[in-house]
């Protein structure tokens, strides 16, 4: 008797769910390949030099940040599905047109807009992966959407520069349209979602409709999400030293001597991945802090190690602690800014949270840089360490509190775990 009314046996793996993994892995390939290929297309036909890659990338980025917050609206006012098909549609579209427009005002000018077509899709499919799931499992089912993201990561670079090696750029753009067309197709049978005449969209947790997406509509004219913005300043803190890792590990191993730095990223996929796997359902059981704060220790274990990182095993130890504790981290992170958002808001409250994750990927960098400048590789990377500690304090000081607090004013069996 008791199990047939636990919570956590709410339906997590329907029908609408697997389509929406399905497809968003699609749509992360269909991206994810052409950044590491792009700036050597464009060498290749003669547009720019090594240096135009950080130039790629940055339009890309631009691309992604600056309309992300009004895609977060559209998503609560048109519907998620919507949104997603036009961002997908975007980026696959783009995608054979750098073949026909090959100098590089035209590459820089398609990778923006591609930005800007993938920061719709991102923003809406993050939103269905909080809507499909149910409130009793969402940290779980945010888990494992972020893994669509993670196996993108992993398939989508290595994928690309092997078809650009071994096939060339023709082949190389035809693939990533063949991606964006498989999205789109999976995509189109995403259909949970129903509307209001007052067009703001009603949505359902697994296959039945969810009674705390009822409430009426409320702030659809900010395009910021007010009550994601503590959450939002944590997640800062936390983004930050990835985007320094990202940018910097490869730059470090070769300052060290370090042979084959790119496992680097290799072993931290995989941790991303294997974490991933069950941190949502231990935080949806026992709470979000039981998990954060190891999460979090990890992450500042992992960036302590790169002070003595001298060799590929210490690298390789540093990619296991971060890539566990990073993947701890930024799935309950989401899925506590989901909680906390009115449900007619999740569209902004993932623009508002994916933005700061913009902001925070190339401010780490930044920071980075000018840290190795000033102090050296080692000193610098440890140093990132105190972002996360500055994140724990913050989670506990700022956010915790205010969990606390809803759970006073809102607390029902299904929660009761939320804020332990």
């Amino acid at each position: 008797m008791a199990a047939a009314s636990d919570p956590r046996r709410e339906p997590l793996w329907t029908w609408q769910f697997i389509l929406l993994l399905a497809s968003a892995v699609f749509m992360y390939v269909t991206t994810f390949m052409l950044t590491p290929t792009l700036p050597l297309f464009a060498q290749s036909s003669g547009a720019g030099t090594v240096a135009v890659g950080g130039l790629i990338i940055a339009v890309y980025t631009l691309g992604s940040l600056l309309p992300r917050v009004l895609w977060g609206g559209l998503t609560d006012r048109w519907g998620r599905r919507p949104v997603y098909l036009i961002g997908a549609l975007t980026m696959t579209v783009i995608s054979p047109l750098f073949i026909v427009f090959a100098a590089l005002p035209a590459i820089v000018g398609l990778r923006f807009v591609q930005g800007t077509g993938f920061s719709a899709s991102s923003t809406a499919a993050s939103t269905m992966a909080a809507d499909l799931a149910p409130a009793s499992r969402r940290a779980e089912g945010i888990g494992y959407y972020t893994l669509a993201n993670t196996v993108g990561m992993a398939i989508g670079p290595d994928l690309g520069l092997r078809v650009l090696q071994a096939r060339g750029s023709n082949w190389l753009f035809a693939t990533s349209t063949l991606a964006g067309l498989a999205a789109l197709s999976i995509g189109l049978f995403i259909s949970y979602e129903k509307t209001r005449r007052s067009h703001h969209p009603i949505v359902v947790s697994g296959d039945t409709p969810s009674a705390e997406l009822t409430a009426a509509p409320q702030g659809h004219g900010r395009l910021l999400e007010r009550s994601v913005l503590p959450t939002c300043l944590v997640f800062l803190f936390v983004v930050a030293p990835y985007g320094a890792i990202m940018a910097y590990i490869a730059s470090y191993g070769l300052n060290r001597g370090v042979g084959d730095i790119g496992l680097y990223f290799t072993v931290f996929a995989l941790a991303l991945f294997v974490v991933r796997l069950g941190v949502g359902r231990v935080s949806d059981r026992h709470g979000h802090t039981v998990v954060l704060i190891p999460g979090m220790a990890a992450m500042i274990a992992g960036l302590v190690v790169l002070w003595w990182a001298d060799s590929l095993p210490v690298f390789l130890i540093s990619a296991v602690l971060f890539g566990l504790g990073y993947g701890v981290v930024l799935p309950v992170l989401q899925a506590i800014a989901y909680i906390v958002c009115p449900a007619d808001r999740r569209g902004a409250a993932s623009a508002t949270l994916f933005a700061t994750a913009d902001i925070a990927y190339g401010l780490g960098a930044v920071v980075l840089g000018l840290a190795i400048t000033y102090l050296g590789y080692p000193a610098a990377f440890a140093g990132l360490c105190l972002l996360v500690v500055l994140a724990l304090v913050l989670f506990l000081v700022v956010l915790r509190p205010r969990l606390l607090a809803r759970h006073t004013t809102t607390a029902s069996p299904n929660q009761e775990a939320l804020t332990t």
